[in-house]
């Protein structure tokens, strides 16, 4: 490493640091996944969903994943910390959860 100038990275540090995967996505999207495809599952009370559209969401987890195996957490917390509310022009611009 002498001269070379490259920060190189140790494939045991790259695998401690990853999160839970399960079939290529981060297990928190497996758990959102497969709750929203039971919901579905069970308001239409079809085979369909769980054949189609669960894997075609999977594909799409997967895709995300790809490139940032922890994306979903890193939404979620942004949702959790950063969301502006919609009515806060009513109130002088601050956050206020009133719906009146």
């Amino acid at each position: 490493m002498a001269g070379s100038g490259r920060l190189q990275s140790d494939p045991l540090f790259q695998g401690l640091t990853r999160p839970t995967m399960i079939l290529g996505v981060s297990y928190m999207y497996f758990v959102i996944n497969a709750v929203v495809c039971m919901i579905t599952f069970i308001n239409m009370q079809s085979f369909l969903v769980l054949l189609v559209v669960a894997p075609a969401v999977h594909l799409v987890g997967y895709l995300i994943c790809l490139k940032e195996p922890r994306a979903i957490e890193l939404f979620l917390v942004k949702m959790l910390k950063g969301y502006k509310c919609v009515n806060r022009g009513f109130h002088g611009y601050t956050n206020s959860y009133d719906p009146f």
